[in-house]
């Protein structure tokens, strides 16, 4: 998008960057009519059809312009500017309550009660005029210089949002805040803003929001089947009221919820002689006694002065003795240059790094159709490509706002791109220019495969879509489950697996026309499969699991590890030889077909998405900070 700063956009002078987002840029600007300052946040139509966009767009702006309350931005109208649409809002001097959050850990339960009533009022007020925020989370949440709290794009999520222009999140933060609902991708109504609230209250209060992991799997897994921690567990000493509050917030159906935001205001009322005497407490603090300060501060000088020299001597000689025995070669095995190592030295590692791909959207799959051609997919429509065996990448869009899930691209040009919201987009020549295709609304797509001209797509609700025609047209086959599917693997022409939430596993014998549910052998949800041949598969998932099969399929053992962070994606790279990625950025290593599993060090401590091999065996994974990791295989020797 272009940079508007120092532009004149009918009567605003564009100042400065407010912020930028996965869906635009907000920016300050003076409204030079009126001589006041206003924010405009400038959206690109470029991507969409743009009549119907920009319909829908001024229809929820004249809607949402209709909205007069204190606690909530002010929207003044909206702007046209070479193929850029804007909403210009009212100008608020503060800070997000994300940044106060981030600022100050955990709010004083003064604070916490002071702001959230003000976010009632606003919440409650627009309910009462027919809209839901469906987004409500701290960076949405302003508080003036003067104590008041603003709330953000309320109404414009509802435009964009909707089933003909819609996004779930753009990055992993938002599902922090998403009810059952949303991440079921059910309808939702106002109490999908109530669920919320409880989260931004539990997150004011306790640091971090009730279901906190770097997984989106695991994190929609706590919102869909774990109760979170109770306030007076993790926080001791909160008020029993403000507790129960939060906690029916957060029920998973929402008609357990409260069904109007008055009525949480009227249980914080309760809560107002705790308040008063809180508030006391809060203001009247004990001033330093002087002298005592300066006893103190002579003290912990001495101490620091110890440490240091205490710190010297082990550098000097403890460090020295370790480095000239042979102890550090016992840690060699757990270094990632040493991935590729063993006794036989099939490969070795040549050299490993981390890619800045310019961009910062999550990415969630990538592949490579030879050694120097790959290209990605991930948030907010982010595509990428490299021509260079991954030294650099092409940032472009594919002319929508999803999130883009996985891809699978034929060296003949042909391609596919699959997302949130039933998208799938087709190419001849590598999304130089695609088309989408027409499936049944309702569905989040999550992974693409084909075995030879047979497509198969896994999606949200039981989906699996297959196409007998190189994906021109695809079928809806046969499943026996609801549950999210994320993965489709393919060990001959007949027989293949899928895996999904809630440990489901589903197989086919008949080409892929039906599928049917194994007896299950966990609850965690299942990530990622992959075969090494007919016989040896391995299975990935949540809090680390992993489950092998020695024979074909029909059982499964699972694999101890200490591993308990989500694991996202398997590659097997021979019959011995197997990978894993998953969150903080963990890479684990096998070497005996999946039996024992190393865990290899790297300083990427993000959530790695996906795994793809070039032809001369180079190792490609993705990142949900928009980075890819790149691991160089020396030649066999």
């Amino acid at each position: 998008m272009e940079d508007l700063i120092g532009k004149k956009i009918e009567n605003y002078q564009i100042i400065s960057v407010l912020g930028r987002g996965g869906m635009g840029v907000v920016y300050k600007a003076h409204d030079e009519k009126l001589d006041r300052f206003v924010a405009i946040k400038v959206l690109s139509v470029k991507a969409v059809d743009k009549q119907k966009f920009i319909d829908r767009f001024k229809r929820e702006a004249k809607n949402h312009a209709q909205l007069s309350h204190p606690n909530i931005v002010v929207v003044f109208g909206f702007i046209e500017y070479e193929g850029l649409l804007g909403i210009v809002m009212e100008y608020v001097n503060g800070e997000s309550l994300e940044t106060v959050i981030f600022k100050n850990f955990r709010l004083h339960i003064f604070d916490v009660v002071y702001i959230i009533k003000q976010v009632l009022l606003a919440i409650g007020y627009a309910h009462s005029k027919g809209f839901v925020h469906r987004d409500i989370k701290p960076s949405n949440i302003i508080l003036n210089t003067e104590g008041t709290v603003k709330i953000m794009d309320f109404g414009i999520s509802k435009s964009l949002f909707s089933k003909e222009i819609t996004q779930t999140s753009s990055k992993v933060g938002t599902v922090y805040y998403m009810s059952p609902e949303q991440i079921k991708g059910d309808d939702v109504d106002h109490l999908t803003d109530i669920y919320a609230i409880g989260v931004t209250i539990y997150e004011m209060l306790v640091g971090k929001p009730p279901f906190f992991a770097e997984s989106e799997f695991d994190i929609m897994e706590g919102h869909l089947k774990k109760e979170p921690t109770r306030l007076s567990l993790a926080l001791p000493g909160v008020p029993v009221t403000l507790d129960e509050i939060v906690f029916k917030c957060l029920r998973k159906n929402p008609k357990e919820r409260y069904l109007r935001c008055d009525e949480i205001l009227d249980k914080l009322h309760e809560m107002d002689d705790f308040i008063r005497d809180v508030k006391s407490k809060y203001f009247l603090r004990t001033k330093k006694n002087p002298r005592r300060t300066k006893v103190y501060s002579i003290v912990a000088t001495a101490v620091l002065v110890m440490g240091f020299f205490v710190l010297v001597y082990f550098v000097f000689i403890q460090v020295g003795d370790l480095l000239e025995s042979k102890t550090l070669d016992a840690y060699k095995k757990y270094n990632i240059e040493t991935l590729f190592e063993d006794d036989k030295n099939i490969n070795s590692i040549g050299q490993i790094m981390e890619i800045n791909t310019g961009s910062k959207n999550g990415i969630h799959s990538l592949q490579f159709i030879s050694d120097s051609f790959g290209f990605t997919v991930g948030d907010s429509s982010t595509y990428l490509n490299t021509s260079d065996k991954g030294k650099t990448w092409a940032l472009s869009k594919t002319e929508n706002f999803n999130n883009l899930r996985d891809l699978y691209l034929f060296a003949s040009g042909k391609s596919f791109i699959i997302g949130d919201h039933s998208f799938l987009a087709m190419s001849s020549n590598f999304f130089k220019d695609y088309k989408k295709l027409k499936i049944e609304d309702g569905y989040n797509l999550y992974s693409i495969n084909f075995l030879d001209n047979i497509g198969f797509i896994a999606g949200s609700k039981g989906l699996i879509l297959k196409s007998v025609d190189g994906g021109l047209n695809w079928k809806k086959a046969f499943t026996d489950t609801e549950k999210n599917l994320f993965d489709v693997k393919f060990i001959n022409k007949e027989k293949a697996f899928a895996v999904g939430w809630e440990g489901v596993v589903l197989k086919t014998n008949d080409s892929g026309d039906s599928w049917v549910s194994l007896k299950p052998f966990t609850k965690k949800y299942l990530r990622a499969i992959d075969f090494a041949d007919e016989k040896i598969g391995v299975i990935c998932g949540g809090a680390g699991s992993i489950f092998r099969t020695l024979d074909g399929g029909d059982n499964w053992e699972q694999i101890s590890t200490s591993q308990k962070e989500g694991l996202n994606d398997i590659k097997i790279l021979n019959t011995e030889r197997m990978i894993i990625v998953g969150a903080k950025g963990i890479i684990l290593f096998s070497k005996d077909q999946g039996e024992n599993w190393e865990k290899i060090s790297t300083n990427n401590y993000s959530n790695l998405t996906k795994i793809s091999v070039s032809n001369s065996g180079n190792i490609f994974v993705s990142s949900s900070n928009g980075s890819i990791i790149k691991i160089e295989l020396d030649e066999k020797e």
